[in-house]
Order: structure tokens, then sequence, then C-alpha cells
């Protein structure tokens, strides 16, 4: 009767062990995997066969295995390859933006050697800079572009 008990036990706890595997990516791009759905996100299931408990019930080809090696492999490499491309966007993103700023400061620094500097104030007349301070913003305008832009 003991020996009915466990194998009945043994038989539930088996198929209780398998379980769907899920993969997704969250906002910061990284991919994930789980066995359990994440409320907000695109879940992909992934049909991965099952694998034998131990060697003795080993029932698989090598073609078969290395076509599972291959297919997580293939898995791994999708996911790196998206990553790295998020990646290259974002670097292509703050290269225009350096780029812009760049033209900007160097509209800037035209502006500063060949004209006076001046703020408007409320009533709309203009208040110039003295000569001393325009020279102290012409070089820390001129060490900025050099430092960002060259």
């Amino acid at each position: 009767m003991l020996h009915l008990s466990v194998v009945i036990c043994s038989l539930l706890f088996s198929f209780a062990a398998q379980a769907d595997v899920y993969k997704w990516v969250d906002a910061d791009g990284k991919t994930h995997f789980g066995d359990k759905v994440p409320e907000s996100a695109n879940v992909e299931t992934l049909n991965l066969p099952s694998t034998p408990r131990s060697s003795s019930q080993l029932d698989v080809s090598p073609q078969e295995i290395k076509q599972r090696q291959q297919k997580m492999l293939d898995v791994f490499e999708d996911s790196r390859n998206a990553k790295n491309a998020k990646l290259a966007e974002k670097l292509a993103e703050r290269k225009e933006r350096l780029r812009e700023t760049c033209n900007k400061s160097a509209s800037i620094m035209s502006t500063v050697r060949t004209g006076s500097l001046y703020t408007t104030n409320k009533d709309g007349s203009r208040n110039y800079l003295p000569e001393s301070e325009r020279e102290t913003v012409e070089k820390r305008v001129a060490q900025s572009f050099k430092q960002n832009c060259r």
C-alpha cells in the first residue's frame, strides 16, 4: 500500500513540474524569461520541448539535442540583436542632439565675437554688457565649444 501511494505521488508531482516558459521585453529593453506572465507586457510563449528528468529517460537523439540548443541560441541571439539595435538607436539620437547643440553653440559663438551682448529689460529697452563681461562670456562659450564640439 505504501509503495502504491509513493508511485501515485511521484506521478502527480511529475505532471505538476511542467510549466510554460514566457519571454517578454521590459520598458528598458531588457529581455526576461519566466514561468509567470507579467501584467503589462507583450508576452511570447516559448514552446520548448520537455526535458527528461534522468539519464535513464533520455530518449533524445543527438540531432534533437543540437536542434534544441540551436533554438535557444537563436532566441538569445534575437534578444541580443534587439538590445544592440536599441542601443544603436539611442547612440544615433545622442549624436544628433550633440550635432544640433554644436551648431547652436557655433552660432552663439559667432554672435558673441561679432556683436554686442545685451539683455532685454521688461520695458523692452536693452542693457548692454560692458566689454570686460563680454570677453568673459566669449571665453566661456569658446571653452564649452572646444570641449564638446571639436
